[in-house]
């Protein structure tokens, strides 16, 4: 219990599952003062994935699949933070803002894990240096621009071989998400490709990459033969029983050691689990958790897990439970139900859910899927798609919104805009006076900086003695790398002895610098090794 008496349940992530049962909880305990309900997000909205797609394919504005938190979730407190450690035994959670320089420590008597699997694409050399992946908003805006970009260069573009090479597109994966972004975006330059003459004599070529026999496996194998058949009478290309096996800045290798040559390599596959589980003992198989048929974590009476992290026995069919949005809302419902039980000393119920069928877009006024025991293809199935998803966006002005989307898409032609959101400098400036503190010790860090004019003096700082002078920093000199690269308090004090300007690059855009870099990894990592022996 926290100091008011209150029991305190801690949801971590605003994906499917965590609002599912933040939703249910923030209900049932409106008006028990007993108990406190809290959610902790890194971004404050709430995104529909599924529709992620169509944002691609211009089809949806991106801001209309948004539900703020806050307003989805009313009676929840909701923290918009990133979790950065667990202490399963003191039961508590580090959270850190925007100001990266505070943690706030937020203690629970029930957490339930909803953090998803992240997308991983090391495990194919070059994905992740040349790939788009659809799993965030982010990640559709910038495809979305990056397949309008391709169609406006290749317009510019004197020479054939180079427009070809803008004007095709390759999707790793035929599962749900690959399937539907390549007819998406095969919908979408069919239909725009009016307005861009020379690119229109050159003509598109979207490819489809899979290693299994068939596409839409989660499917009866004659749903996903009838998807085949529309994707290639629609002009895409499906290579199966095949893998990528390194992507470059010209497309990918196949493992038949064909080249396909493309500018926009797109992969929906590769997932790992959230890293901060890897700090946790927690039972695992395979990166996901195990839980019983309670959504209980094995071996632990108040931490719960739900969504695609979890390993959730299938009570009703055998097996375990599909890591998909039908399964992982109701499973929220059930896990905040369970979680007020055992508050409440009630025995918890197992979660039972059949499944109400599976539906997919294969393109434009074509879909197939099985709802119950019926098999359903063709407009019928694209029809009800859009009826189920339109009832499962939360929000009634999110309905409303992707509503007059579709009916605008029926009647008007695709809007081509690129809007692209990017800051003046990629990397931020400031000016410090003579005497100012930039980065002072004990501190967490938030920023890396190269000094473009004036000295620096770097401090250690001792309990009941002066300062101690380590060295003197001057132009073209970096500090603030050891603080981002462990994970640490800051080591040291930095105070100007001069008007100071630097150039600084925010913990994240760091981090990735580093993860993506060798070269720089290495000079980073060797700087830091020197200061930390003088």
């Amino acid at each position: 219990m926290n100091q008011s008496g209150a029991a305190r349940v801690v949801i971590l992530g605003g994906g499917f599952a965590g609002i599912s049962a933040a939703r249910e909880l923030g209900r049932l305990a409106r008006n028990d003062p007993s108990i406190e309900v809290h959610l902790i997000n890194d971004e404050n909205f709430f995104v529909f994935q599924p529709l992620l797609p169509e944002v691609v394919s211009c089809g949806i504005e991106p801001g209309h699949i948004l539900n703020p938190i806050r307003q989805l979730c009313p009676a929840v407190q909701f923290h918009c933070a990133t979790v950065t450690h667990l202490d399963l035994e003191a039961q508590t959670a580090t959270l850190l803002g925007s100001d990266e320089r505070r943690q706030s420590i937020l203690r629970y008597d029930h957490l339930i894990w909803g953090l998803g699997l992240k997308m991983d694409l090391s495990r194919v050399p070059g994905m992740a240096e040349h790939s788009y992946p659809i799993k965030t908003l982010v990640d559709a805006f910038h495809l979305r621009n990056r397949v309008l970009g391709c169609l406006e260069e290749a317009d510019l573009e004197a020479d054939e071989g180079v427009r070809k090479k803008l004007l095709t597109v390759v999707t790793v994966g035929g599962g749900y998400s690959g399937v539907e972004t390549v007819g998406e975006i095969n919908d979408l330059i069919r239909s725009v490709l009016p307005f861009y003459p020379r690119a229109r004599r050159t003509g598109h070529r979207t490819v489809l990459v899979h290693p299994s026999e068939r596409i839409l496996q989660e499917l009866d194998p004659d749903l996903g033969e009838f998807a085949q058949a529309k994707l290639r009478e629609r002009g895409v290309e499906i290579i199966l029983r095949t893998r990528v096996t390194e992507a470059t800045g010209d497309g990918v290798v196949l493992s038949n050691g064909e080249m396909v040559v493309a500018a926009t390599v797109i992969c929906t596959v590769g997932n790992s689990p959230h890293p901060l589980l890897g700090q946790l003992a927690l039972p695992q198989d395979r990166g996901r958790i195990l839980v019983d048929e309670f959504l209980r974590v094995k071996g632990y009476q108040n931490l719960w897990a739900l969504g695609d992290a979890a390993l959730i026995p299938d009570v009703a069919r055998g097996g375990y439970c599909p890591p998909t949005a039908q399964y992982a809302m109701r499973e929220g419902l059930q896990c905040a139900r369970n979680v007020l039980a055992t508050i409440q000393a009630r025995p918890p119920h197992p979660f039972r859910f059949g499944g109400l069928g599976q539906l997919a877009v294969v393109g434009r006024h074509v879909g197939v899927g099985r709802l119950f025991r019926w098999k359903i293809s063709g407009v019928l199935a694209w029809f009800l798609h859009r009826l189920v998803y339109l009832g499962k966006v939360p929000g009634f002005r999110c309905k409303v919104r992707v509503g007059i989307d579709w009916a605008l898409d029926l009647l008007f032609p695709r809007d081509i805009t690129m809007m692209e959101l990017r800051r003046t400098e990629q990397l931020a400036r400031a000016h410090y006076r003579e005497g100012e503190v930039i980065v002072r010790q004990g501190e967490i860090g938030d920023y890396f900086y190269i000094i473009d004019s004036g000295q620096v003096e770097v401090l250690q700082e001792e309990p009941g003695a002066q300062p101690k002078r380590l060295r003197v920093l001057g132009t073209g000199a970096s500090f603030g790398e050891i603080a981002l690269l462990n994970a640490q308090p800051r080591t040291a004090t930095v105070r100007c002895l001069t008007p100071v300007n630097v150039v600084k690059l925010s913990r994240r855009d760091f981090l990735t610098l580093v993860g993506s870099h060798d070269i720089f990894r290495r000079i980073v990592e060797q700087q830091a090794r020197s200061l930390t022996k003088n």
